[in-house]
């Protein structure tokens, strides 16, 4: 919510109506989307650590990793 609320280039998520909408998306799709992925890529984390485990996992065997 604090990117969403600070973001300037999207008005989508100020509303509390699109909050609630969010959030309510965080509970039910994020879990479905997590649980089919293969990789998961925090890019909260520096651009170094993304790019390093972009780096990994294109020159690795697909393996099902959580990051």
């Amino acid at each position: 919510m604090e990117r969403i609320s600070s973001r300037e280039n999207n008005p989508y998520g100020k509303t509390m109506a699109e909050r609630e909408e969010i959030i309510h998306y965080v509970h039910t799709v994020e879990p479905l989307l997590r649980a089919g992925s293969t990789f998961e890529i925090d890019t909260r984390k520096s651009i170094e650590e993304v790019t390093d485990e972009l780096e990994r996992i294109a020159t690795s065997p697909c393996k099902r990793s959580k990051t």
